[in-house]
């Protein structure tokens, strides 16, 4: 038998089944409840489609009832798939009245025998269960490509389904209606391939997203992990970068708790996030310490960004009734060419000094004088010596990434205040200390 002779059908259902497999294999590495409506969708239409299709040797009452049911399914599952994609609970109906209601007009003789009433309300079924998931697809945001492609394949597909039920109901009404007649089950195979294709595309495209963001992003409190918080600052031009180092942060662990300590940290993050703004990026880069930079802002520009999450972080109380205060260090903006590392350094020395000086307080690098006459600072507590923010933690957060010239200044200006010593020396510091901080 020639190939062209053969029926498409098994073709359909080979391509459909594929894409099932694909949506099994992808939900082992990316639990997306919409890959398995999706898996199920696909596969009800390597079954339906088969049948609506191979008519003969498929029996008619097999074919009309059973394999269109199996088809309305197959578009109500990718409907549910889509809003599942987006954060809808799953609708269970609109999983089934599709199917009930084309059996129920099925066991009407009337119905059975009329092709043209059967042609009309399958292609108004169809478009119907083909335009929800549009309607959620074109609010924003536009995610990708992906989404637009979605887009342009199901409107194409709601326009046949509308042309050919009017060239059922008026024939005659267009002069190329045998041209229409002929592409319109084209299209509409297609679009039992590409929509469930594309759909996989755009769950793929979200998890690698996801997977980015999880990768640049601090799980405590939201903001840009160190990584992330290095990558973006480095592309700032003229940028002036902030250290933040909370004070006496081991005595409140050790006071009201590791619980305490986090609540502290969160709510840190949240007050410099408001008091800093949008157009500033910052990151949690290690333990109690934070860091911001800024694009454009003056010596004394970043020193008042400074002491406003200061002041407003010293001012509030952080549940269970802790009260903590910030000591920042400010490096002035770079010149061009100066790694991010080096510049980090610089700051990091004015956070020592401020540390020295009673902390709760801001200084500056030294390149534009900083006198903070606003600011209270805090005396040491008695038995206490003031000393820099935990220099393990730095060495910890070094990634391979990170440019080899500003590693070797940052961790100079570390190992400056603690002469002679390194890594190892201090390894049993860091065992003793822990999450200990300035």
């Amino acid at each position: 038998m020639p190939i062209a002779s053969l029926s498409p059908g098994p073709f359909i259902a080979l391509v459909c089944l594929l894409i099932t497999v694909l949506c099994h294999a992808a939900r082992q590495y990316h639990p997306e409840p919409a890959l398995r409506l999706l898996g199920m969708g696909t596969f009800a239409g390597a079954i339906g489609l088969p049948l609506v299709m191979m008519r003969p040797p498929v029996p008619e009452w097999v074919a009309i009832p059973i394999g269109n049911s199996i088809v309305l399914l197959a578009l109500a599952l990718f409907w549910q798939a889509t809003m599942r994609l987006y954060g809808r609970p799953l609708f269970r109906w609109g999983l089934a009245a599709p199917v009930l209601l084309w059996l129920g007009l099925c066991a009407f003789g009337w119905f059975r025998h009329s092709l043209a009433l059967r042609v009309e309300i399958a292609m108004a079924m169809v478009a119907g269960l083909v335009f929800l998931p549009l309607c959620r697809l074109a609010r924003p945001p536009r995610e990708t490509r992906t989404q637009l492609a979605l887009l342009v394949i199901g409107g194409v597909h709601v326009v046949c389904s509308a042309v050919r039920g009017l060239l059922t109901a008026m024939p005659g009404l267009f002069p190329w209606e045998g041209l229409v007649n002929a592409a319109i089950p084209f299209e509409m195979l297609s679009y039992v391939v590409l929509w469930p294709g594309l759909m996989l595309i755009l769950v793929a495209e979200r998890a690698m997203r996801q997977t980015r963001t999880m990768a640049f992003q601090d799980d405590m409190t939201g903001v840009l992990n160190r990584r992330g918080f290095w990558q973006a600052a480095e592309a700032l031009p003229r940028r002036g970068v902030l250290l933040f180092d909370i004070d006496h942060f081991k005595h409140i662990n050790d006071t009201f708790g590791h619980a305490a300590g986090d609540r502290v940290i969160r709510h840190f993050s949240t007050v410099a996030t408001d008091a800093l703004g949008p157009d500033v990026l910052f990151g949690r880069i290690g333990g109690e310490e934070f860091a911001a930079a800024v694009s454009g802002l003056s010596h004394e520009a970043l020193y008042a960004v400074a002491e406003r999450v200061r002041l407003t972080f010293a001012e509030t109380v952080t549940p269970p009734g802790v009260r903590a205060t910030v000591s920042i260090g400010i490096a002035a903006p770079a010149a061009p060419g100066l790694p991010l590392g080096e510049q980090m350094a610089l700051a990091d020395r004015a956070l020592y000094r401020a540390k020295h000086q009673g902390r709760n307080r801001t200084e500056g690098d030294g390149s534009d004088p900083v006198h903070s006459p606003a600011s209270t600072p805090v005396p040491p507590r008695e038995g206490v010596t003031p000393r820099a923010p935990g220099w393990w933690r730095r060495l910890y957060i070094r990634g391979a990434d990170q440019d080899a010239s500003g590693d070797a200044a940052f961790l100079g200006c570390r190992r400056d205040r603690h002469p002679g010593a390194g890594i190892t020396d201090h390894a049993a510091d860091f065992d003793r200390v822990g999450r200990a901080g300035g």
